[in-house]
Order: C-alpha cells, then structure tokens, then sequence
C-alpha cells in the first residue's frame, strides 16, 4: 500500500497528521493480510477495535487543528466526515462480531481503504492546504 504523503513536512502539526493518515493505512493493511487465514479471523476484531481508538485520537487533533485556523462551516463539514467514518467503523466491529468470514474482512478492508484513500487525497490535502496557506498569514 502506498504512503501518504500531503507534502506538508514543514510544518509539524500538519506532519504529525500526515503520519496517522500513514498508520491508518497500516491498520487496513494488517486486516488485508489476515483475509486468508481463518486461524487469525479474530485478529479482525481487534485490530478494527484498533484501528477506531486511534482514529478517535487523530480525529480529535486534526479537528483541534482545524479549529484554531479554517472557517466553522468548513471545520463542521470535515468533522461531519469524520463521524461518517467512526459510524462505519463501529458497525464493521458490530460486523464481524455477527459474522467473522474471510468475505466481511476482505469486504471491509476494501471499503476503508477506498474511504480513508478519497478521504485523505481529495478532502485532507485540500483542507490541509488550506490550513497551511492561513497559518502562513497569521
């Protein structure tokens, strides 16, 4: 799976969300690589469990973040976003917990990486851009 990279090393908070985006994707990869061996299925569950408490944490200070420098409307349409993803998060776990199959990992798998890729390439890099351009007005 490729890294994330927004281009933003040079400012270090906006780095230090650029390396979550990076261990997010790391999370989906360990459930890809679990799809097809029914030994470590349980594995499913804690990693998503995982994946969602660091999610909880990066959501919290990527919206801090936000916050301090872009207009409400934009920071409530990107926190909108976020809860989206938290939900699908949640109902994968409740998911799994029903039914634990190489089809729903690979199913969820597929999902989030196709929901954090659009998520992180269209919505972050614009909004980070953003970010950065009114932080170098401040």
């Amino acid at each position: 799976m490729k890294q994330i990279d927004l281009d933003v090393k040079s400012d270090a908070g906006i780095k230090n969300i650029d390396e979550d985006h990076n261990a997010i994707f790391s999370y989906i990869k360990k459930l890809q690589a679990i799809v097809n061996q029914p030994k470590n299925h349980e594995y499913a569950i804690v990693i998503l469990e995982n994946l969602l408490a660091f999610f909880l944490e990066h959501v919290i200070k990527e919206e801090q973040l936000l916050q301090q420098y872009l207009p409400a409307k934009l920071v409530e349409d990107h926190i909108s976003l976020h809860q989206s993803e938290l939900n699908y998060l949640d109902e994968s776990i409740r998911t799994l917990k029903v039914k634990l199959s190489s089809d729903n990992i690979q199913t969820i798998a597929v999902r989030l990486n196709q929901e954090f890729k659009n998520h992180i390439y269209r919505y972050d890099k614009n909004i980070m851009q953003k970010l950065i351009e009114l932080k170098r007005l401040r």
